[in-house]
Order: C-alpha cells, then sequence, then structure tokens
C-alpha cells in the first residue's frame, strides 16, 4: 500500500502530537515560534467531540488581518493572545478521525467535510480560525460550537470522495464569490420592522402609499417633518395597523436612539429633494438589510457622502424614483447576477478577482464582453494567460487594462469606453478597498446597472456618489462578506458536479515548514492567485507552480496543459512527501 493510500484510508497511527501555527499578538513577528510552527497536544475528543485532521488549507486576507491587529480583531477584542494565541486558518479540506461516543453514528473516521467558519451558536459568533483553533493545525477537535450551532451543524459533507484536498479547501473563498451574487433585497417595506418616513414639511407633491402598506406593515412608524396632507394620506393607507408617532424636525440621529435602540431604522423614506446631511443621516441610520427610498422630485446631481462599509457588511440598500407611487423602486432592478451585457471588474487580477472574472466566464448566462483593470503588470499577466482562451472558447469579448499604462485617469477612461463601444456598464466590480476607486467605479453604471462592493472596505470608508444615479437611473451598490451555510453548500456541489473548477485558483503550494512566508505572501500580495498549505507534508518550501515542475518533476508532470495545479499532481506530490508516523 503506497504511502497516500494509507493517508487516504487513515492506515497509520495518529502521533501525539500535532504541528500548529499560532498568533501571540500583533504583527508578523508574533505569527509563530520564531517564524515556525510549534507542536501541541492531538486531545482525545469528548464525547460530543470529534477530532478532526486538516489535509489542505488556503491561505486568505483575512488571515492576515487577525495578525496585523492581534486582540483588537473585531472578533477577538479583550482576547490575550499570550495566554490564549489563535490557530488560524478557515480554508480548510477536514478528515474525520475519530468521534466520542455520542457522535459515533453520524460522524465516521474518513468522512469529509468541509466548515462554514462563521458559526453561531447560541446567540454567540465563535468563528472557527480566529475564535476557535482553526486548519493550520495537523489535528484538531471540533465540538458543540460547531456540530450543535444554532439551525444546524456546520459542518458539510463531501458526497463526492474522488475531489481532491485542496480544491475541497478552496470552496470556502469561492463560496464567498458566489455569495456576492446571491444578494438579494426585500422587493417590500419589512413586515413588523420600524420606518422612518421624512419629507420637506410642505404638500409639493400627492405621494401614493395604497400599495406600500398592502402586504406588509411596518410595527412602528416614525413621521418626521411630514405635511398635513401627506400625513393623512399615510394615516389612511395603515388603517391603524401601526403605531405612529409623529415628530417636527429633530435629528434623524437621535431618532435612531429613540425608536429603535441603535440599531438603525429597517426602511427610510425621504419625500422630495433632500439636504445632503438628511441623505447622509438617512443613509448611516439604516439597520443591518434596511432600505433606504428616496423619493426625489428632481435630477439635479447630487454627491453625497456614503459609507461603502456599511453597505459592504450590514447588506444595506439604496432605491428611489422621481415617481410619486413609494411601492414601485422596491421592485425596479432586483436581480444583482451578472447577466448577458458588459461587465467591468476593476481591481481584479488578485486571487479573488480572478474567481470573479472566472465565475462570470463560467455563468449560464455569461456576458458579451469583460474588461478587467489590474495597476500589476504580473497580475495583468495571469488574467491573460488564464482567461484569454477560455473568453475565446465562450465567446465573450474579454480585454485587460492597466490603469497605470495611461498618463492621465481620463485617458483610461477613454480606453475603457471605447472597449465598451464607448457605452456604460451594465454590471461592475469593484475589488479595491479604496475610497477613490469606488467612486471611479460608480461613475462606469449604466441605466440599472449594478455595482458590487466585494472588497473588504471597513465599515467608516466614505465615498462621494451621485445619489440621484439610483434615482434616475435605478443603479444598486451591493456588497457582501464571507458567505453561509447555503452559499458554501451550493459552491460544493458545483464543484462535485464539475460545473466549477477551485484548483484554477491555485499559484501555489508549501508544507507546514513554510507557512509563514506564505501569509507574508499573502499579505503583500506577491503570489498571483491561491496558497495551498499541505498540513502532512512538513518540508515542502512555499513554491510556485512553475517552479514545481523544475523541482518536483513527478508532482509537475500532472499539472494541465496550461499549467493548473491538478488532483493528479497533488496526489503525487503527497505520495512523494506526505510524513506519517
Amino acid at each position: 500500500m503506497g504511502k497516500l493510500e494509507k493517508y487516504k484510508k487513515l492506515d497509520y497511527e495518529v502521533p501525539q502530537t500535532s504541528l500548529a501555527w499560532r498568533i501571540y499578538g500583533k504583527g508578523m513577528e508574533n505569527f509563530g515560534n520564531n517564524k515556525r510552527p510549534v507542536e501541541i497536544t492531538v486531545l482525545e475528543p469528548g464525547d460530543d467531540e470529534i477530532l478532526v485532521r486538516s489535509d489542505a488549507v488556503g491561505l486568505c486576507f483575512s488571515d492576515t488581518k487577525i495578525i496585523k491587529f492581534g486582540s483588537s480583531h473585531p472578533r477577538l477584542q479583550g482576547r490575550d493572545l499570550k495566554k490564549e494565541p489563535v490557530i488560524p486558518g478557515h480554508e480548510v479540506a477536514l478528515t474525520v478521525v475519530k468521534a466520542g461516543k455520542n457522535r459515533q453514528k453520524q460522524y465516521k473516521p474518513g468522512d469529509r467535510f468541509i466548515i462554514q467558519a462563521d458559526i453561531r451558536y447560541k446567540g454567540t459568533k465563535p468563528s472557527y480560525g480566529y475564535v476557535l483553533p482553526g486548519g493550520l493545525s495537523q489535528y484538531g477537535v471540533i465540538g458543540k460550537e460547531a456540530l450543535d450551532g444554532d439551525g444546524k451543524s456546520f459542518l458539510i459533507p463531501l458526497e463526492n470522495h474522488n475531489i481532491g484536498y485542496s480544491e475541497l479547501a478552496l470552496v470556502e473563498p469561492w463560496a464567498c464569490v458566489v455569495a456576492a451574487y446571491r444578494i438579494t433585497h426585500r422587493q417590500g417595506i419589512k413586515n413588523g420592522g420600524t420606518m422612518l418616513i421624512t419629507g420637506g414639511g410642505s404638500d409639493t407633491k400627492q405621494w401614493s402609499f395604497g400599495t406600500l402598506f398592502s402586504e406588509n406593515t411596518p410595527e412602528t412608524v416614525v413621521l418626521r417633518d411630514i405635511a398635513t396632507q401627506t400625513k393623512e394620506s399615510i394615516t389612511k393607507a395603515l388603517s391603524g395597523a401601526s403605531t405612529t408617532i409623529t415628530i417636527k424636525n429633530e435629528p434623524i440621529e437621535k431618532l435612531i436612539t429613540a425608536y429603535t435602540g441603535g440599531k438603525g431604522f429597517d426602511d427610510i423614506i425621504l419625500l422630495g429633494d433632500s439636504p445632503d446631511e438628511t441623505v447622509e443621516s438617512a443613509a448611516s441610520g439604516l439597520s443591518v438589510n434596511g432600505i433606504l427610498n428616496y423619493m426625489a422630485s428632481s435630477d439635479n446631481v447630487q454627491v453625497v457622502r456614503i459609507d461603502a462599509g456599511k453597505t459592504h457588511y450590514d447588506v444595506t440598500a439604496i432605491i428611489g424614483s422621481l415617481g410619486n407611487d413609494v411601492q414601485a423602486p422596491y421592485s425596479e432592478n432586483p436581480d444583482y447576477t451578472i447577466k448577458g451585457g458588459s461587465v467591468l471588474m476593476i481591481g481584479a487580477g488578485g486571487p479573488m478577482g480572478q474567481m470573479h472574472v472566472q465565475l462570470a466566464m463560467d455563468s449560464k448566462t455569461p456576458p458579451e464582453r469583460i474588461i478587467a483593470t489590474d495597476i500589476d503588470d504580473k497580475r495583468l499577466d495571469t488574467l491573460k494567460n488564464k482567461f484569454t482562451r477560455h473568453a475565446q472558447e465562450k465567446g465573450i469579448e474579454y480585454h485587460v487594462v492597466n490603469p497605470k499604462s495611461f498618463s492621465t485617469m481620463d485617458a483610461c477612461r477613454e480606453e475603457v469606453l471605447r472597449l465598451n463601444n464607448g457605452k456604460l456598464f451594465d454590471y461592475v466590480v469593484c475589488l479595491a478597498a479604496i475610497p477613490a476607486v469606488i467612486e471611479d467605479a460608480a461613475s462606469y453604471l449604466g441605466e440599472k446597472s449594478v455595482l458590487n462592493i466585494f472588497a473588504g472596505v471597513s465599515k467608516g470608508t466614505i465615498v462621494n456618489l451621485n445619489i440621484k444615479d439610483t434615482v434616475t437611473k435605478s443603479v444598486r451598490y451591493i456588497g457582501s462578506s464571507g458567505s453561509g451555510l447555503d452559499d458554501m453548500e451550493i459552491t460544493l456541489r458545483k464543484l462535485e458536479s464539475g460545473e466549477l473548477d477551485t484548483n484554477n485558483s491555485v499559484a501555489g503550494v508549501s508544507g507546514m515548514n513554510d507557512v509563514w512566508k506564505g501569509i507574508d505572501a499573502v499579505r503583500t500580495g506577491s503570489f498571483p492567485g491561491k496558497i495551498v498549505v499541505y498540513p502532512h507534508i512538513q518540508n515542502l518550501d512555499l513554491i510556485s507552480l512553475e517552479e514545481l515542475r523544475e523541482k518536483y518533476p513527478k508532482a509537475g508532470s500532472f499539472l494541465s496543459k496550461n499549467g493548473k495545479w491538478t488532483k493528479e499532481a497533488e496526489d503525487a506530490l503527497l505520495e512523494e512527501l506526505t510524513d506519517l508516523q
């Protein structure tokens, strides 16, 4: 029996200790022990626990954020990392080694899983690879938090066991990309929610509220500076079904505290053109999944300050109309998937950007044209080499552009629009967490277009946007953070059915010895794709796939014709280098 077959069948003695990488505080100097992993005890699983083996781990930029912020990271507030270090790694392929007595019916040795890191357990968020020990350990114990999470287990089983380890580990980052196009917003007001309606205080327009409350009714409606006739129309449409509170021109921030406990309003409706500060306060005053409906009275340009991070993390929406039917904007342009037409992907040269390009090309209704930009020539070369032929096979017009190759941004814009036949775009994806870049991305939005703010912009990242574009062109600004269980399961099944090739993202591999360098490469963006760690290879220096052909020719011979990582290459590498007792 070969080494790899023994590994897959668990036909070896599980060691008493496990190599693990730990984060002891802020900065790369606090990652690992002198840039090396440490040995920790392989624990016996308790009655309600399982012992798992980490088979492959994708290194993620989120891992570098834990190292950058240490105990000030939002998920680790107040944790003493010297006493309780973090084991990172949430993009992981797992194999069950042993189950505690209460888990043996559900979890058998050899069963393979991925894990949704964003665990919910009894109202808490004990994230895997953050709060709970993650995949950058050869072995680990998974307990009730993940197995008995709110709703169901946060482990997702593999159905097709012919899937490779790296393919499986990379389902998690791919699910984040899949999730970005599964965003939905309500097509009406929230039933039982809290609503704020604010106006200019005069009867300048006869607003129609008849259909707004026909299906859903808020629990509380706060009427701020509403004219008498408009108030009567609202009261009639509500028919006493909601508690209504009439307020004069109080600051919106004060109303948020008084009537939502600081959580924000589920729906805010602005009647008529509103001052910039009112629009800005309304946009920042939305709850998670809240909607701002701007019923403007003119199409005059109105550039306001919007928190792009709130759009990204709270999945808020801004809609609007020049009409008088207040319900109408809720059902206008509700589909945020990429459809036929033109797509602009800004900052697409990194690992996640490449996934967006691939997903768009492989979608059931691929766009006619994709233009991808990046300011790094090496990354642009990767975009060309990976996708030019694929685009041709799909019948997609495909261009890559480096904005730095132009003397001015206006010259770059002129070229990008020329490549799109002088037209604005149907869909824009922004993969750079820079306010000026997000603002530039928004300027390319055409009629009923969507700006997908995918980059991990922090809350408080302010961008200046013409809010009237949501009114006059029905454009939508959307964003999402991470993925849910459904997103991961959908992505996994796409992989298993052959619809998705997650290995196309791999740019380099590493053993357990060189994770420090791998994380540093992710931090600096020096690899044009994902880095996959094989925890049970102890000595494999971080190596690109190009270098692999020369140093490990047997594994290199199984790379695809265009140099892509494959399950066969992985098997050959594991057969040659895996460390077993």
